[in-house]
């Protein structure tokens, strides 16, 4: 009776094509070994389960077949089949972990000098050659510095950073990448064809998917959900399998916030509590699905997404509803709730509390509109020289809105503004003010505190005693630019206020231009902190 071989054994690569994604490296290696030109040691460095140590071992058999060296082993020679089985007397495989001492290595050395047995070289291949010991790696040095002619070594390693310098600069790099999405998705997809097993796309999309770039955890993963399944794969039985949360989840998320529905954010999270999923892990799904989003919304496609098609269309139907702003601010929130859930000792309640901040987000208003609000007030300041109960209309030439939003605020400012009878009477007068200081620079500042009454064709200038000598000298100019500014011939008459302008000087129980700076920027007043008594 023949024992059941796992997949990640079965479909091992046994040439150098047959590596995925990883062409960088057996390209090297091919053409070092068709070259001649064999290094004496060579140090793979990279993630779990990219294929390092088969990487290794297809070098080894290129290097013994009874055709080589050779880019392309036979793996039906005894050498090839002796490797694959790892019987080979002439090729090693030792775990560093297990074998971290100085001794060790000690018999690795003695047994260097010795030639092969069977085939041309004598193969080192030394997995997690960084858990060797300082000693271990000093003795192994001499060897590398004066290795036989015969000797070939071969290290593997997932961190590159604690082999000693000395070390790596005896031996021929190559960095192992994670294997590309696609790649993997496709090589899944391949297995399970030519395996005869009846499978959905979206359950090879969620295994390739989970197995973060790594193969051979994509086929380990892919195991236990057969074993789990049966016969069939199905997108449903690689969740239950795996105790994945269901990613149609993160979209009635994404949904319940855009509308800023927060109690369904809650119920939602009560579902993924009670099912026992991991809090973090969705707090993390929901930040990749937000940045998905905004991909989406920016580029206008998903080029850059691994996604299976059905998600893309609803993941673009989504985006469609929401501005890019909004999604920035979604992102800081989700990352910042992120970290929140990480270190909290109730998980739940910082996830709880991090959507509900999400879904009131359009309480809060964009910089770009509360800074053509900013500008419409300091018009109105500036317009005005006093204090008013009406705000002056905002010029559309001279204030133009960055952003759409901000287009509609001003918007509504000019509609009221120009529904408001009060608001017309005053604005010609305030606009006129405004194209005084504008056209009159040098007198702006004895014009800083005037009041300009406008009555058909005659001008009345109301300014402090002290200002009014400067703007008498100016008067013809005054006149040239109000007839310019009205378009009519006017005559201009400078009065003093005496004692200065009431409307300035007094404070109201309410002042408007508190008033105007709580209607055009949404507010209300706290706390007044104003000094009544220099």
């Amino acid at each position: 009776m023949s024992s059941y071989l796992v997949i990640a054994r079965k479909w091992r690569p046994a040439l150098f094509e047959e590596i995925v994604g990883q062409s960088h490296v057996t390209r090297t290696l091919k053409n070092a070994v068709s070259s001649g030109r064999i290094a004496h040691a060579y140090l793979f460095s990279g993630p779990r389960g990219v294929g390092k140590t088969t990487a290794a071992r297809i070098l080894a058999k290129s290097l013994n077949c009874v055709n080589g060296p050779t880019p392309t082993p036979c793996n039906a020679c005894e050498s090839c089949k002796g490797i694959a089985s790892g019987s080979s007397v002439d090729v090693f495989e030792i775990d560093g972990a297990s074998n971290t001492g100085v001794d060790n290595v000690r018999e690795l050395r003695e047994s260097v000098r010795y030639v092969p047995t069977q085939g041309k070289y004598k193969i080192y291949i030394i997995d997690e050659v960084h858990m060797l010991s300082t000693p271990a790696f000093n003795a192994l040095l001499k060897t590398l510095e004066e290795p036989p002619p015969h000797a070939v070594f071969i290290f593997a390693t997932t961190e590159v950073h604690k082999i000693p310098a000395t070390i790596l600069s005896r031996c021929q790099r190559f960095d192992f990448k994670r294997i590309p999405f696609k790649e993997l998705q496709q090589h899944l997809k391949k297995i399970v064809t030519e395996e005869g097993i009846p499978f959905e796309e979206k359950a090879i999309f969620t295994v390739a998917r989970e197995a973060d770039g790594s193969l051979r955890d994509g086929q380990s993963l892919l195991e236990q959900v057969l074993a789990f399944a049966g016969g069939n794969l199905r997108e449903t039985d690689v969740t239950e399998a795996l105790g994945l949360m269901d990613r149609s989840v993160l979209y009635e998320i994404s949904d319940a916030i855009i509308k800023n529905d927060g109690a369904a954010c809650l119920n939602i999270i009560e579902k993924i509590y009670n099912f026992g999923y991991d809090l973090k892990r969705a707090c993390g799904d929901l930040l990749e699905h937000i940045r998905d989003l905004t991909v989406v919304k920016v580029t206008g496609e998903a080029t850059l997404l691994d996604l299976p098609d059905s998600e893309l269309e609803r993941l673009g139907a989504i985006a469609g509803g929401v501005g890019v702003e909004r999604l920035h601010m979604l992102f800081s929130i989700i990352s910042r709730g992120y970290e929140e859930v990480s270190r909290s000792s109730s998980p739940r309640y910082s996830f709880e509390m991090a959507l509900l901040r999400a879904a009131h987000l359009d309480e809060i208003q964009p910089v770009g509109v509360l800074l053509e609000r900013l500008e419409a007030l300091k018009d109105m300041v500036g317009t005005a020289g006093v204090a008013r109960t009406t705000p002056a209309p905002v010029s559309a030439k001279v204030y133009e809105a960055r952003t759409p939003e901000a287009a509609y605020v001003v918007k509504e400012i000019r509609a009221e503004a120009q529904t408001d009878p009060e608001a017309q009477a005053a604005g010609g007068a305030d606009g006129l003010l405004e194209y005084l200081r504008q056209k009159l620079r040098p007198l702006s500042d004895a014009l800083g505190a005037a009041e300009v009454k406008v009555d058909g064709a005659t001008v009345e200038v109301t300014v402090p005693a002290d200002k009014q000598p400067v703007l008498k000298i100016k008067d013809k100019q005054i006149e040239s630019v109000c007839s310019e500014y009205l378009k009519q011939p006017v005559r201009v008459r400078i009065s003093a206020a005496a004692g200065g302008i009431p409307a300035a000087d007094k404070k109201k129980e309410t002042d408007p231009l508190v008033s105007d700076a709580i209607k055009m920027l949404g507010g209300r007043v706290i706390e007044d902190r104003r000094r009544t008594n220099v």
